[in-house]
């Protein structure tokens, strides 16, 4: 998949495969050159890095919403179902660092007892996390590489209307691996890249004040070892462009709307993912479950976050028909107010 028509700003939406050549996304966003514009509060960051492994599914973010940060890290045990899991929201007081670039740069978050930091490089589509939570008399711990598959993996940048002259930008990989080391309060991890698939999502947009979408992501082998990953949404970015997307031995390829159909009264019950193309046709079991309900006044976060296997199948451009058993991932409803 190639570039479509982005050159210098004023810049037209697209989708497209590769590097990002641009300095940073404010030229994108078409942010105010002041940083003391009340424009400047509509601005949202996000960075999330999520790791599938037969005992583990990790997810760590560093979160900037102009006029609040937040971070979270949360490590699910899929053999004792434990979830450990710890969320820090605070004022926007010199706590973040977070560039705008998404292949480039740094994206941090340090308080006292808190330390999460997301970094690029060097080369390309190498990254590095390193957290340390404690919290309650409990501990996260990760220090991990995150690299290409040997064959190559190539992101998905996706530049989309929002509205009301108002843009996001946001860059997506499901299929990276990781070597490294997560631990849940001592118990460790060890991951190996063989076994440990990541999910990357860098975005920089200004969205809706109110905010509802439906997400899955996941990654790992199909049944015949094909490596895969996958990143579906719907609720959000459905103006003309689509994040819809899969990745089989590394190259990505988009797929047309999907249908989440699920119970939300009883979201641990599996919930379907179909693409109005007929090519996803996917059943994710839900293993344990994230939720929360926030509200702090100009801000408010709803959302429920199963993560669990994805089961089914999944076919390629050239018809080729991938099956899927005991896929890592995660499925979301999210209600956000922001």
């Amino acid at each position: 998949m190639t570039r479509q028509g982005l050159s210098s700003p004023p810049m037209e939406h697209g989708a497209w495969s590769g590097k990002f050549s641009y300095p940073d996304t404010i030229g994108l966003i078409n942010l105010p050159k002041s940083r003391f514009s009340l424009n400047r509060f509509r601005e949202k960051r996000w960075c999330y890095t999520g790791i599938t492994h037969p005992d583990i599914i990790f997810g760590a973010a560093v979160i900037h919403l102009g006029y609040i940060t937040s971070a979270f890290c949360f490590g699910f045990d899929r053999k004792t179902g434990q979830m450990l899991e710890h969320t820090i929201v605070r004022p926007p007081l010199g706590q973040v660092c977070f560039d705008r670039h998404p292949e480039n740069g740094i994206c941090r978050f340090k308080s006292p007892g808190k330390f999460l930091e997301i970094s690029s490089g060097p080369g390309w589509n190498i990254k590095k996390l390193k957290t340390n939570f404690n919290f309650s008399g409990q501990n996260i711990q990760a220090d991990i590489d995150i690299m290409p598959l040997a064959s190559g993996i190539d992101p998905m940048h996706f530049f989309m209307p929002m509205g009301a002259n108002t843009h996001a930008f946001t860059t997506k990989i499901a299929g990276l691996e990781a070597c490294g080391q997560i631990q849940l309060n001592g118990t460790i991890y060890d991951l190996t890249p063989g076994n440990s698939h990541v999910l990357f999502d860098w975005t920089h947009g200004v969205y809706p004040r109110q905010t509802f979408w439906n997400w899955a992501c996941g990654a790992g082998l199909s049944q015949n070892g094909s490596p895969l990953g996958f990143n579906f949404s719907a609720g959000v970015y459905e103006n003309k462009i689509l994040e819809n997307v899969i990745w089989i031995d590394g190259y990505p390829e988009p797929t047309d709307k999907v249908k989440f159909t699920y119970d939300p009264v009883n979201p641990d019950k599996p919930w379907e993912i179909k693409s109005r193309d007929k090519r996803i046709n996917l059943l994710f079991t839900p293993e344990g479950m994230r939720k929360a309900d926030d509200n702090f006044g100009i801000v408010k976060s709803k959302f429920i976050q199963p993560c669990g296997r994805f089961s089914g199948s999944i076919e390629s451009q050239t018809g080729n028909c991938l099956v899927l058993d005991e896929v890592g991932g995660v499925v979301e409803e999210h209600f956000a107010k922001w």
